[in-house]
């Protein structure tokens, strides 16, 4: 994740302070509570992850900003709609991690659905993902497992429509 992948979730621009990712990080939680939103507990590892990071190099925001006026959109909306529309393809395991959502499961019928709301198949992995728009893979020079992934940022489960898959933490 970058400074402007995190702020595009916080839907942020502009000269910022510290108090004005913390109330919009205060406006986002009350929004995808899981008592108010039933994504909220995936939508809200975004936010988290985002907070974080923007919270880390607080100092930097301003500095490295991008000032392309194109480059800014409220991907915490987009990553919402997503998030809604996998909970109803029935057999479908989603989990955010990061910023970029990972689907498995039973995804074979629902290829078609899945390619039109914008989301890849990565072959090494064998899961559908779904990235924001401004994050395009660069040179990788490593391969990482999904539990790799999983530490990195920080998540340590997945969500099928009807329930929750814990991911087990090797001993």
């Amino acid at each position: 994740m970058n400074i402007q992948e995190a702020l595009n979730v916080f839907n942020l621009s502009g000269e910022l302070t510290e108090k004005d990712i913390k109330t919009t990080y205060k406006k986002l939680a009350l929004k995808y509570h899981p008592d108010r939103n039933p994504l909220g507990t995936e939508l809200m590892k975004a936010v988290n992850t985002a907070f974080d990071f923007l919270m880390a190099n607080i100092e930097k925001i301003n500095q490295f900003q991008s000032t392309d006026n194109n480059a800014r959109y409220n991907y915490g909306e987009e990553l919402e709609n997503v998030l809604t529309i996998l909970s109803g393809l029935p057999g479908a395991i989603f989990e955010v991690i990061g910023n970029w959502v990972w689907i498995s499961g039973e995804t074979l019928e629902h290829k078609e659905k899945l390619k039109e709301i914008g989301c890849k198949w990565a072959a090494k992995k064998k899961q559908w993902f779904y990235r924001p728009e401004e994050h395009k893979s660069r040179f990788n020079r490593k391969e990482h497992t999904m539990d790799e992934i999983r530490e990195m940022y920080g998540t340590d489960g997945r969500r099928k429509a009807k329930g929750w898959y814990r991911v087990e933490a090797k001993a």
